[in-house]
């Protein structure tokens, strides 16, 4: 019964460092194709160095999500490494809608930063995040539309990590408070957080 844990066990973690190095070569795929893409120029029109399927691939991901683009290689080349790292992770649908989130909150403040088309004619944005701000303007007003963009990255970091952000704050200041004792050569002040 063990013999068969262990195998079954085996069995799933080359599986799973299959899948990590996939991540990672289609992260560094794509993040060359975004690199050297041009978004002035037509894909058409455009020698690049992952071919015309990179060229493609830059374009539908600028596009789309604009700078915010830059976040698929970013995502596939934290899980890749999270195979071999820490081979445990959140899974199922909070890491979807936390992606979700990100991406939302992301595109949506770079087109609302941009107020205007790039030089490409496309908003640093993309036209997801375009017409996001342009639906949350008509709902909620221009304030209202930058609360709800700024509310869905910590949202999306939330459920992304499932990390408690009261457990994060007390980490952080107790470690300040050891490190204001290192260098100061007293005791720092306690303070006590109720959360």
């Amino acid at each position: 019964m063990a013999k068969a844990r262990a195998n079954k066990a085996h069995a799933g973690r080359w599986q799973r460092e299959v899948k990590g190095i996939l991540a990672l070569a289609l992260a560094g795929f794509g993040l060359l194709a975004l690199l050297t893409f041009d978004p002035r120029l037509h894909p058409a029109d455009q020698g690049s160095p992952v071919g015309p399927l990179g060229a493609w691939l830059g374009w539908a991901l600028f596009w789309a999500f604009g700078y915010a683009g830059y976040l698929f290689p970013l995502i596939l080349a934290f899980y890749g490494a999270s195979v071999f790292i820490r081979p445990q992770r959140a899974a199922g649908y909070p890491v979807v809608v936390g992606l979700a989130l990100l991406l939302i909150g992301a595109t949506g403040l770079l087109a609302r930063a941009s107020e205007s088309f790039s030089a490409s004619g496309l908003p640093n944005g993309g036209m997801l995040g375009w017409g996001l701000v342009e639906l949350l303007r008509a709902a909620v007003g221009e304030i209202g539309t930058l609360l709800v963009l700024l509310t869905t990255v910590p949202l999306g970091l939330l459920f992304l990590t499932q990390a408690s952000y009261a457990a994060l704050f007390r980490r952080v200041t107790h470690r300040a408070a050891r490190l204001f004792e290192r260098r100061s050569g007293e005791a720092a002040p306690r303070v006590r957080v109720e959360l």
